[in-house]
């Protein structure tokens, strides 16, 4: 069909306005407007996917717009003029028509693949938005968890440390006092023995806030016993019957590496006993000849692995998005494994040459400076 100049116009101006179109709704009324001036179309259908298993249809009129969504592929109407958004796949979307008479073919020809367009923008757009939507949660809560430790940290020394040492030096003030009269020898002796338990127990909690911090061990002797020190602290302040154990020969990793892995496994128990309600947690350390892989299997009730990840599958666990950026940034696997009331368990995979990947990084990133 030869195009008009008026013809030209209209289609110009269409893709303008479905271009910097808002929303999907300007798109399909802008389509509808455009196809009524162009071959006085009185209805017009639009079905596209926006994603596997589901469609969305539109209807324009006169007067209405309105919108369904299906779980099955809605199928044109069979006397209506149709065009496929992709002749090779007709489930991904197609325009269509009542009207038979005069242009209206030619107008859809003309008109459906500048709708395709606008339409692909649109989903582009919305999973975008979805997208730093999402990723915008989950830095939020991983705040809100770092937030809260620090709280928790505040309220040990403030509620906890901060009173002992108030009755400490109350205590010692009066041990003083009974030492500069020379009396109450035994008094005095029942005092500095109650003031040296007091400093003995504020020490463990200085231990106890110092390695939440940052735990020493990892230093010294290395990751498999700073996890099962990890283990054991966690069994005696939990419901939770832990195992931990390590197989093959242990190796250095590399500092970043070590704590990385430390504080997932961290993250993973910590999510046990949260969510999981499990009476028993194994943890499993291995050093196989090419990687190092750590596994924490609880038997907790599980879930639906499905509800980890949004509609865009982005995941939406704070925790697990964590150990999932800790390994990604070490080019390391990370894998979680779970159904209702089966347990779930969680594998972190770092091949040992991203140690050395990691370090040449490191040492590259240092000389260049």
């Amino acid at each position: 069909m030869a195009l008009s100049q008026h013809d030209i116009q209209l289609i110009a101006e269409f893709v303008r306005t479905a271009t910097k179109a808002a929303n999907v709704e300007t798109v399909i009324s802008a389509t509808f407007q455009t196809l009524k001036q162009l071959a006085r179309v009185d209805c017009v259908r639009i079905v596209y996917s926006p994603g596997p298993g589901r469609w969305i249809e539109w209807k324009a009129a006169k007067d209405t717009l309105g919108m369904q969504l299906h779980d099955e592929w809605p199928a044109p109407d069979k006397k209506a003029v149709t065009l496929f958004f992709e002749a090779e796949n007709a489930h991904s979307g197609f325009i269509s028509s009542p009207t038979t008479k005069g242009k209206a073919r030619d107008a859809l020809e003309m008109l459906a693949p500048q709708v395709w367009s606008a339409l692909l923008l649109q989903l582009t757009l919305s999973r975008a938005k979805k997208a730093a939507v999402s990723e915008t949660e989950l830095v939020r809560a991983t705040l809100r968890a770092r937030d809260e430790e620090r709280r928790h940290i505040a309220r040990e020394l403030h509620d906890d440390l901060g009173q002992s040492m108030a009755a400490l030096n109350f205590m010692l003030k009066w041990v003083e006092d009974l030492v500069r009269k020379g009396t109450g020898v035994p008094e005095t002796v029942a005092e500095l023995s109650s003031a040296r338990q007091d400093v003995g127990a504020m020490l463990e909690k200085i231990r106890n806030l110092s390695h939440t911090l940052f735990p020493r061990i990892l230093d010294t002797l290395g990751l498999v016993a700073a996890v099962k020190e990890l283990a054991h602290h966690t069994a005696q302040h939990s419901l939770l019957a832990i195992d931990c154990r390590s197989e093959g020969k242990p190796r250095h990793l590399g500092e970043d590496i070590e704590v990385a892995l430390y504080r997932c496994c961290q993250e993973a128990i910590n999510n046990a006993i949260r969510h999981a309600e499990a009476s028993k947690l194994g943890v499993l350390i291995e050093f196989t000849s090419g990687e190092v892989r750590v596994t924490v299997e609880d038997n907790g009730k599980g879930f639906d692995p499905r509800a980890l990840y949004d509609s865009n599958s982005r995941m939406m666990s704070s925790g697990f998005w964590t150990i999932r950026q800790r390994m990604a940034d070490l080019g390391a696997a990370f894998r979680v494994s779970t159904s209702p009331g089966h347990g779930t368990v969680v594998e972190m995979i770092v091949p040992y040459s991203t140690g050395k990947a990691h370090d040449r990084g490191k040492n590259k990133a240092t000389h260049s400076g």
